[in-house]
This record gives C-alpha cells, sequence and structure tokens, in this order.
C-alpha cells in the first residue's frame, strides 16, 4: 500500500478531474522487476537502473527500496508535494486542448501518479496511473504528467474506435505525443520541449509530422498514420 497520496479534485470548466499523487514503494518494486533488464524502442531501461542504483539486485531488491523510502523520507514526500502543484500548473490547458482535438472531455476521470524512483516512467492504460521519477525537474515533471495524460486521451479515444492494440498503434501514440504537446499553449505551461524519446522512432516522425500538418480530424490522423506506420515506414526487403 502507498504510504503516502492525497486525492484531490479540481475544476476545469464545468466537470471536475480527479489526480491523486503518491508514493508507492511496492510499485517501485513491480517496476524494478518489469525493467531491470528491459530495452524498449532502443532505450535501455535497466541500463537507467544500474547507473542510478549500481548496488541493487533481483537478490536484495525489496530491502534496497524500503531503505531507500526511509533514507529519503522527507524528500520523497517533499517532491510529492510539488508535483501536485505541477498538475494544477498544467491541467487546465493540458485538458482544454485535448477536448478542442478530441472533441471529447478526458477531465472527468480518475487518475493516479505515483513518484518512483526508477527513471522508467511506465504506464497502465486500463486503470489511467503512471509514475514519474522524483530526480527530475519541475518542468520535466510536468513533462511526464502531460506526456502521460495526453496518452490516456489518445488510447480511449482509439479504443472508443475500436482500434486494435498493436507496435504500431504505439509509435503513433509515442509521435503523437511529440506534435500535440509542442502545441503553443501547452508549451507555454509545461516549459519543456516535448523530444522523442524511442530511437527506434525516429525515422518515422517526419513522415507522421507530414499528416498531422494536413490538419485532419483525429479518427483521419489515427487512421492515415497507422496506415503510413504499417506500410510506408516499414523497411523494404533486400
Amino acid at each position: 500500500m502507498p504510504r503516502h497520496g492525497l486525492s484531490f479534485i479540481y475544476a476545469v470548466g464545468l466537470p471536475v478531474v480527479s489526480m491523486k499523487i503518491e508514493l508507492n514503494k511496492q510499485r517501485d518494486k513491480e517496476v524494478y522487476l518489469a525493467f531491470h533488464d528491459a530495452v524498449v524502442g532502443g532505450a535501455d531501461f535497466g541500463k537507467k537502473i544500474r547507473d542510478e542504483h549500481p548496488h541493487i539486485t533481483l537478490e536484495n531488491y525489496s530491502e534496497y527500496i524500503d531503505d531507500f523510502y526511509t533514507a529519503h523520507e522527507s524528500e520523497l514526500e517533499e517532491i510529492r508535494k510539488d508535483t501536485e502543484s505541477c498538475f494544477l500548473d498544467i491541467k487546465d490547458v493540458l485538458f482544454s486542448e485535448l477536448r478542442k482535438y478530441f472533441e471529447r472531455d478526458y477531465s472527468d476521470k480518475s487518475y493516479t501518479c505515483s513518484l518512483s524512483i526508477f527513471d522508467c516512467n511506465p504506464r497502465y492504460v486500463e486503470t489511467k496511473t503512471f509514475q514519474v521519477y522524483y530526480k527530475r525537474s519541475r518542468d520535466m515533471r510536468k513533462e511526464v504528467i502531460a506526456h502521460e495524460l495526453t496518452h490516456f486521451a489518445f488510447f480511449d479515444f482509439c479504443h472508443e474506435l475500436t482500434t486494435e492494440d498493436s507496435k504500431e498503434l504505439w509509435e503513433l501514440s509515442e509521435i503523437f505525443n511529440v506534435l500535440f504537446l509542442n502545441i503553443p499553449s501547452i508549451q507555454k505551461k509545461i516549459g519543456a520541449e516535448e523530444l522523442l524519446f524511442y530511437p527506434d522512432l525516429k525515422s518515422k516522425l517526419e513522415g507522421v509530422r507530414e499528416i498531422w500538418m494536413k490538419e485532419l480530424s483525429a479518427k483521419e490522423f489515427i487512421v492515415r498514420g497507422l496506415q503510413y506506420l504499417t506500410t510506408d515506414a516499414r523497411p523494404t526487403a533486400v
């Protein structure tokens, strides 16, 4: 169970958005097991964990995480409280722009953000929960929050269209975030440029950007984006 956590509800227009910012060391234990040797899209999460925590192992991870949370309790709680303020800084403009683009209101959902001692920042679409690395700067914590909330809206919209989950849909979601979160109004509130995190997707960014620049509806952008990633962006056989 989380040691700390505060659920709070804030108005965004008429609906309300519920966001819980917590410390959850049990989630960190699960994340360590899932990411200690993971490489995704060219990003080596296992190396990031080893570089930050060279003494953690599969044999001692549970005790290590317990001890880390105890030793850094005050620091983690201070950052948790500041992360609540990060969310308040971006919530209005983010949900407003999401509503404009998808023509859906995603501010009436319940979300949970857990700070993490690992720089992996995973999301769990089914439960609308995600992690933020505690050492990230204030602007970069705002960026992660906006990034993950945008993912939740994107996948909710795609599932409403009965779009099947696939590697290409995940790729499109990551590229979409680069395009959407660099909208000037969002950028002004976040204070950090949205960059493409996964090296393996860089070669596909410009092709999807060309589709984005056509100012299509959200549905048409997704349809054409998936078509591009499934066919045009695939390497040809030699």
